[in-house]
């Protein structure tokens, strides 16, 4: 059995894993090996000063790596998704069970959670999970294989695990929000967890820049009879086509 408390140890099977050019999360590295976030951390940064890899937040990558979609936005987040944040936690009630999805929107939003909130939050996400936990709130993190693009567990073991749950409330992001398409994502099984999240919930909210409306990615999540609540920084224009499909807008 490896002695997993052993510095050399954890970091050849750190290495292991850079040398299928897999990105290295943190928080999700301390779950599996069963240490804490800070021991990988300290991990990370031997392995960094090795020329092994470049540390991002909350990981690090293989320096030979090209780097996955997820963490450009997190090395460089908008600026206008702190005030969508702002807005959208203050939707949900202290006590509710809710979805919410991966993105830097998202962490924002878990990050902004009240000290009265004494809700779950439900996650397929560890950055949110993480944002979630350091303001003191209940989480239940999703598990599966991790989308490089979002940065959230996907496919059928992540779907099962969301349809345990009712929730009062399901947050998601968008890649896309197109008035004939409805909600899109990029990728299959992003846009699949997406949809059991927001099948499980009594109440479905997106949160999305206003460069986000107008835009169709590959795969539908939802049609826009579907969500209930918008909350962008959209102008009136953009928003109409949402509004006259029956979806409550929360301009910000």
């Amino acid at each position: 059995m490896l002695d997993l408390n052993t510095p050399q140890t954890r970091r050849d099977a750190l290495r292991e894993r850079l040398a299928l050019g897999t990105p290295l999360i943190a928080a999700v590295l301390a779950c599996e090996l069963g240490v804490s976030v800070d021991t990988i951390r300290r991990d990370l940064i031997a392995l960094e000063r090795g020329g092994l890899v470049r540390r991002t937040r909350g990981g690090a990558i293989p320096v030979t790596a090209p780097m996955p979609p997820y963490l450009h936005r997190v090395d460089a987040p908008n600026p206008g998704i702190e005030p969508l944040a702002a807005r959208a936690v203050g939707l949900i009630a202290d006590s509710a069970t809710v979805f919410l999805d991966a993105g830097t929107t998202m962490n924002a939003l878990a990050a902004r959670l009240p000290d009265t909130f004494d809700g779950l939050i439900v996650t397929p996400a560890p950055s949110v999970a993480l944002a979630a936990l350091s303001r003191r709130a209940k989480v239940h993190l999703i598990g599966g294989p991790l989308c490089p693009e979002g940065a959230m567990a996907t496919g059928g073991q992540a779907e099962r695990s969301v349809a345990d749950f009712a929730a009062e409330v399901c947050v998601l992001g968008a890649c896309g929000l197109w008035p004939e398409f409805g909600l899109s994502a990029e990728n299959a099984g992003e846009a699949g967890v997406k949809r059991a999240m927001a099948h499980s919930a009594a109440r479905v909210i997106v949160v999305t820049t206003a460069s986000k409306l107008g835009w169709q990615g590959r795969h539908r999540v939802l049609a826009l009879h579907q969500i209930d609540t918008l909350v962008t920084d959209a102008d009136d224009a953009a928003q109409r086509p949402f509004r006259q499909a029956g979806i409550e807008i929360v301009h910000v």
